[in-house]
Formats: C-alpha cells, structure tokens, sequence
C-alpha cells in the first residue's frame, strides 16, 4: 500500500508537470496579445503622433573653410608647386543660454478594434536667451566665410505638429519652416534662418508656442544652457523617467504637475527628461503576472487533494486531478479573454466565479460531500482573492506573495505536525 502511495504521488506530480504545457500556452498567448496590442497602439499613432521629444532650441551657424594646400613635384628634371584648394564645409552650433518651457498637455484615448492608444494634444511655449560671441565664435580668416544663422529645434514626429506660433526674436518675428534645416544634428524638426543677424556680441531675448500631438509619452532634449520646465497634465499616473526628474511634482485624481531645472553644467549630450502617460499597472502586465502563478493554483490544488487523499481516506482518480487542473488552467484563459473587454477588476470576479463554481460543483460530486467539496471552493476562491490583491499591489506584489506561500506552508506544517505519514496510504477502488 505505501509503495501504491508513491507511485500515485508520483504520477500526480507528473501531472501537474503536464499541466504546466496549457500554462505555459496561455502565457505565449498573453505575449502574442501584447504584441497585437503594440501593432494596434502604433498604427493609431500614425495618424495622430508617436511620442514627442522636442530638442534645443539653438543657433546652427553655417561656415565654410578654403584650404590650400600645396605640394611639390618634379617634372622633366624641374621641381614644381602644386597648390590645391579644398573647400570644407562646417557648422557651429550655439545652444540658448537659458530656456523655459511652459507644457500643458490633454490626454485621452482612441481605440483600433479592442485596443486603445493613449493620446495626448500638447501646448508648449518657450522663451530664452541667446548670448552670441564675436563672429559666432568662428575664427576671423580670410579663407572663412560665415553665412546666415538658423534657430533650429527638434521635434521627434512632425506630422503631430498642429500649429506653429511665428518666432520672436530680436523684437523682429519670423514664420518657422518645415523640416531642422541640421538634419545631421536633429533628424526632424522646424527652423527660422536669420540673415540678418549681426555677427556682433549680443544677447537676444526669443520666444515662440507649438501645438502638438503625441501618444504614450512626452519628453524634452536639453542642448545646453539652462533649462527650466513646468509640466501639467490632466493624467493621474505619470511616469517620471529620462536622465533629470522633477525637483518638486504634484499628482492628484484630476492629473500632475512637475517642475525640473537643468543647469548648464549637469546637461550631457542626448540627455533627457520624459514622462509616460501609464496605468498604474498595464493590463497586459497584470495578465502576464497572474499567469506566472498558474503552476502554484495547479500545486496547491492537487497538494490539498492528496491531503484529503491521505487524511480522510478518500479516492481520487489522476483523470479527475487532471480535469480540475485543467479548469484552474481555464480561468487564466478567461481572464485574458474577458480582460480585453470588460474592466480587468470585472473580468477577474467573472472568472473566478466561473472556475470556483465548476471546480466546486464537481468536487461535491467526486468527494461525495456537499461540505468538503464547498469548502474546497471557498478556500480556492480565498487564493483566487489573495492573487487579485498581488495583482494590484503592484509595488508590494513580491512580498506579499513571499508572505502568502510561507503562510500556507506553515498551515500545513501546523496541521499535519502529528500526522503519522508511515501508517497512512491510500484507498483504491475495486
């Protein structure tokens, strides 16, 4: 009888190996979903805007440098000069001494089917001061010739752009052209050429405001100088990422606001601070971690079972433990399919009401006993709420789940602490 033990807790374990197989299914589909997810996200993106990041803005001073160079050769027995002009082309860059941006931004959504896109429409107004050198700060030569400057500023996905305010600068005002007009520097954006800007010392006060769309994420390249930015949104979970996070911020119900300042000194090439308009935890996040516990639901399940097994002298059948695994399997399928339609809070309750009913319907049959196979289903729906609440916890998940299982290991432990496991076996049916 106790070698007839082993091998059943034997095949039991294998079961609930096997078990990991629709698991595991269920998982690839959740990452297949997210993908589709993503595909539909960036389509709509498309037509409104990716995500936004608006660089400088600064001076693109062009120049070009007549190099001669000469070199000697011998012909017919004569030594002879030889003198070559080679004409380089350059570009000097002055980033504002000091920029401030204003940003207000709206956020919504827009959905592709069952996908929704987060989608933003965003005000930003700058103003700053430029601090010109003599001659730009290119070197006085004769071989040198300094053409008309540029203010360029960088914006990461033009076709969001809505409406673009005239450059003011100098006290004179000037329409913004379409494309960076330094594509080497920043790859898209808007620009003013200035061919009358004087060559001479001077500081230049400037402004201008954009209107802009976006999705997911809004973020700003310093290029230099100091940079100052205030921030609100009407969206309740920003994510503050990038390089530089906000010296002071406030997050309410009705959205954020947030203040950075970059001094000169801190600012690196290709630096940035951004912010990503998030859920508090993302549903396909949610579905990919409650998947991750379906082999502790399936060990749980088939470890109580072999207790009731070994303690009430019970029968239960490996096809029947399969048939319940297979149904605890069922609610993570569930809950990605009722997820992507309903509130996951919703679809969570619909599900494990769905799973707790079925295994406990069957488990009052198979047991034999109204109250042993309800309060089964009592117990697993305790787990199921107890999963919920890591789920949510998103901070706190890994913990509370340590403190989950050492919990349930010590009940056991508890409750079998005088249990004779050399006199129990279990009963077979003739």
């Amino acid at each position: 009888m106790k070698f007839a033990a082993a091998i059943k807790i034997a095949v039991i374990g294998a079961l609930a190996l096997v078990l990991l197989v629709p698991v595991s299914m269920i998982q690839g589909l959740v990452a297949e979903r997210q993908l589709r997810r993503d595909e539909a996200v960036a389509g709509i993106a498309e037509g409104w805007g990716r995500r936004q990041t608006l660089s400088g803005p600064y001076l693109a001073v062009p120049y070009q440098v007549t190099r001669v160079e000469v070199t000697r050769e011998t012909v017919d027995g004569k030594e002879r000069e030889k003198r070559t002009e080679r004409v380089e082309h350059h570009v000097k860059r002055i980033a504002a001494e000091s920029v401030e941006w204003t940003i207000a931004a709206e956020v919504g959504e827009k959905a592709r089917g069952i996908y929704k896109a987060r989608l933003y429409g965003a005000k930003a107004q700058a103003s700053g001061r430029f601090a010109l050198p003599p001659r730009f700060g290119i070197a006085e030569d004769e071989r040198t010739k300094v053409f008309a400057p540029r203010l360029v500023f960088g914006v990461a996905d033009p076709r969001g752009i809505r409406a673009a305010a005239a450059l003011s600068i100098g006290g004179a005002s000037h329409p913004f052209r379409t494309g960076s007009g330094d594509t080497p520097f920043v790859a898209a954006g808007l620009h003013v050429p200035l061919p009358e800007l004087s060559a001479a010392p001077a500081r230049l006060d400037f402004s201008f405001s954009l209107e802009l769309g976006g999705s997911e994420a809004f973020a700003i390249q310093p290029l230099g100088g100091d940079t100052a930015v205030a921030m609100r949104a009407d969206w309740p979970h920003p994510s503050f990422q990038g390089q530089f996070l906000p010296l002071r911020h406030e997050i309410g119900p009705q959205g954020f606001s947030a203040h950075w300042k970059m001094s000169r000194y801190a600012v690196q090439d290709k630096e940035q601070l951004f912010v990503s308009f998030v859920e508090p935890a993302g549903l396909y996040q949610q579905l990919e971690r409650a998947s991750k516990y379906g082999f502790l639901f399936i060990g749980l399940t088939f470890a109580a079972f072999l207790l009731l097994e070994l303690l009430r002298r019970l029968a239960i059948h490996p096809v029947q433990y399969a048939l319940v695994g297979l149904a605890l399997a069922m609610f993570f399928l569930l809950l990605t399919a009722l997820s992507e339609h309903i509130a996951f809070g919703a679809a969570y309750a619909a599900a494990t009401a769905a799973c707790v009913s079925l295994v406990s319907a069957y488990l009052v049959r198979v047991l034999g006993s109204a109250r042993i196979g309800l309060a089964f289903g009592a117990a697993l729906a305790a787990v199921y709420a107890m999963l919920y609440a890591l789920l949510r916890a998103e901070d706190y998940s890994l913990l509370g789940g340590a403190l989950f299982l050492f919990g349930l290991l010590a009940a056991v432990m508890i409750a079998t602490r005088r249990v004779d496991w050399y006199a129990l076996s279990i009963r077979t049916r003739g």
